[in-house]
């Protein structure tokens, strides 16, 4: 069983980012997460590995950055002992690794949300703009069933979204040759994706393509 990770409180300046962070927030997004802060504290703890000159930022960069700029002297952290590259993929994965909000459930709490106050007053709550409030409640009205059809359609495209390989270049002639030759095999024509689909199930089947 894994050790239950303990949350400490660090000196804010002894915590620096890490030069890898491919995380960026616009400065709408930065504002209101300040915003944010400003209203609840910290309320998610910093990610953070010792270094020789303190602690570097796994996950909660922005965060962190914003308790500078509003005056924290410590911040609430989880410390892991991490090598080089297991650090990497923590930070990739702290950025990555985060569901998504179906539409129509999104709006249904919107709309509890927004009982008694102002969307302008609610925009100043929750990361959505008026605007992107209004498009969310937009979907209540729409007939029964239609927002389900729709979040199926979203679920589809994300499964069947396009794959793009690349290669050397020396290496495109014998791939060139192996689509033409899967595609001549097949009874009907096929496209350059359904070739390379072919000839990936031939290989794994130990034959040649069809």
């Amino acid at each position: 069983m894994k050790e239950r990770l303990k949350v400490t409180h660090i000196e804010v300046e002894k915590l620096r980012p890490n030069p890898w962070n491919p995380n960026r927030m616009s400065d709408e997004m930065f504002h209101k997460l300040k915003e944010y802060v400003k209203r609840e504290g910290m309320v998610e703890p910093i990610v953070v590995r010792p270094q020789a000159d303190g602690f570097e930022i796994l996950g909660g960069y922005h965060r962190w950055l914003i308790c500078k700029e509003l005056g924290y002297g410590s911040v609430p952290c989880v410390v892991v002992e991490l090598d080089d590259r297991r650090a990497r993929i923590l930070s990739v994965n702290l950025n990555e690794l985060k569901g998504q909000s179906l539409p129509h459930l999104l709006a249904e709490l919107i709309h509890d949300l927004s009982k008694g106050v102002t969307l302008e007053d609610l925009e100043t709550q929750l990361p959505y703009s008026t605007a992107e409030l209004k498009d969310s409640l937009e979907l209540l009205k729409l007939p029964d069933g239609l927002d389900a059809w729709l979040e199926e359609e979203a679920e589809r495209q994300e499964r069947e979204r396009p794959v793009i390989l690349s290669f050397v270049v020396e290496d495109a002639e014998p791939i060139e040759k192996a689509l033409e030759e899967a595609s001549r095999k097949h009874a009907t024509s096929l496209t350059r994706g359904r070739a390379l689909v072919e000839i990936a199930r031939a290989y794994l089947e130990g034959g040649d393509a069809k």
